[in-house]
């Protein structure tokens, strides 16, 4: 029982962690917003720092999440109501959209990395932060639901293990 806990927290604790992360970023990015020098400054310094950080929170969650699943499955005899499994596909949609605003997150700050040189100025330079934000926001909202729809997960474990 003890190591079911502690998979389940794992799972909760890097959710949070990645859309925490994101979020302050995203206030940090904003309140730079009008100094362009300084904003690009922290984007290059921070977003590979975050993206790193994010990419482990993406290998971790679904390896803690396949987890969970088996220890439900065991305690539940491998039986789930159809809710149950609409909302863990809606997490694996979720988690998907997110993994994939990490990758154009991870490419936008490897290309203004690479082009450093570039004014700061430059439309080229605005875009990349924006794409990161934007991102780094779809990875917020997303895990937003995802957590909601972890809360309801579990309510619909407790219901329905509570009826047996």
């Amino acid at each position: 029982m003890v190591l079911r806990a502690v998979i389940l927290w794992i799972h909760v604790l890097c959710g949070i962690l990645w859309i925490g992360i994101c979020a302050a970023f995203i206030l940090a990015a904003a309140s730079l917003g009008s100094e362009p020098s300084e904003s690009h400054s922290f984007t290059l310094r921070i977003a590979p720092q975050i993206n790193r950080l994010s990419a482990a929170m993406a290998i971790a969650i679904p390896v803690t999440g396949i987890g969970n699943l088996l220890f439900a499955a065991a305690a539940r005899g491998s039986s789930f109501p159809p809710e149950f499994i609409q909302i863990v596909a809606a997490k694996i949609g979720l988690l998907v959209i997110m993994t994939g605003a990490l990758i154009v997150a991870w490419r936008a700050a490897r290309v203004a990395d690479e082009n450093r040189s570039i004014q700061v100025a430059t439309e080229d330079g605005k875009t990349r932060i924006r794409q990161i934000v934007a991102a780094y926001g779809l990875i917020v909202g997303a895990g937003i639901i995802a957590l909601g729809l972890g809360l309801w997960l579990s309510g619909i474990q407790i219901t329905s293990l509570d009826s047996q």
